[in-house]
């Protein structure tokens, strides 16, 4: 075997997303034949990266059948190292019940193991368990100083809890001011639920360009209130009416389901010339074919 493509192999999987961000450092299973034969090798010789690739080989069925109890064992081999990366992947199975019944004391163990060694993803994982109370009892002082460990490497997620939590004054004092700089924080980063946030802010101060910017950005990770809101925005006089634009948000939020723009729809339809409501139907459809990603499916905190 070429122990070069093993050393460049070993190296990568090791260092993956160092460039990008601790967040995506998590080895996989390789797609290449002689990769994976290398895989295996390391993870016999207790590799623990190595033996997290190799349990994604056996979660995905890629150059074996599919076994989700070896991948788990492989995965409990790279965590009993004290392997950060296996450790948050073994908690959240076991928060999740992803091929085992759910686990919360496990879960608990696991992610507070990679946590502490400072994955920040575990960081966040650790703050919803606390915030939930799921395998602990609930602590909102808790869950707020793991938000900030997770947040302060740049964790999304953990910077919208944390402002949440600034914001309303959980376990944390009461801040507005340093709430604001984590929802831009967390907005800049794609967080759809803190772009609303920015939106709401500057809809309040009356920074309207700015507004509709961010409702637009959320509107289109699939925050079906934004759409709603946007469109509400557009019949103030404060940011220039503009019914069109707001029969389009309307319409565009009630093909996602939502009561709110729907009763707009049918409250506006009624008053608006035929040619205009059939433009504004038309751009409605040509933004949800624009933006395919917007029908998202909640993440997993969410349906807890």
């Amino acid at each position: 075997m070429n122990l070069l493509r093993v050393l460049l192999f070993v190296i990568a999987i090791l260092g993956f997303g160092i460039a990008r961000s601790q967040e995506a450092r998590t080895p996989v299973c390789p797609r290449d034949e002689k990769d994976f034969a290398a895989i295996q090798q390391h993870a016999d010789a207790n590799d623990p990266a190595a033996q997290m690739g190799l349990a994604s080989c056996y979660d995905l069925g890629m150059h074996v059948k599919p076994d989700g109890k070896e991948s788990i064992g492989w995965l409990t081999r790279a965590a009993n190292q004290r392997y950060a990366p296996a450790e948050y992947e073994l908690g959240r199975i076991y928060l999740y019940g992803r091929g085992v019944e759910a686990d919360y004391a496990q879960a608990l163990l696991w992610e507070r193991k990679a946590a502490e060694q400072g994955d920040p993803r575990a960081q966040r994982d650790l703050a919803f368990m606390y915030e939930r109370g799921f395998g602990v009892a609930a602590d909102p002082a808790q869950a707020a100083e793991w938000n900030r460990k997770a947040a302060m490497q740049g964790n999304a997620e953990a910077q919208l809890h944390l402002a949440r939590g600034l914001d309303e004054g959980v376990g944390v004092s009461k801040d507005a001011e340093e709430a604001r700089k984590w929802y831009a924080k967390a907005a800049r980063q794609e967080q759809p639920a803190a772009q609303l946030e920015l939106a709401r802010e500057f809809a309040v101060q009356g920074n309207c360009p700015a507004a509709v910017h961010w409702y637009e950005e959320a509107a289109g990770h699939g925050q079906v209130q934004a759409m709603y809101e946007l469109g509400r925005l557009y019949l103030t006089s404060k940011c220039g009416a503009n019914r069109s634009q707001a029969f389009t948000w309307f319409t565009i939020g009630a093909r996602f389901r939502s009561d709110e723009s729907k009763r707009e729809v049918d409250r506006l339809a009624t008053a608006m010339p035929t040619a205009q409501k059939k433009h504004a139907e038309l751009a409605a459809a040509k933004w949800i074919k624009e933006h395919p990603g917007s029908d998202k499916e909640e993440d997993e905190e969410e349906k807890h």
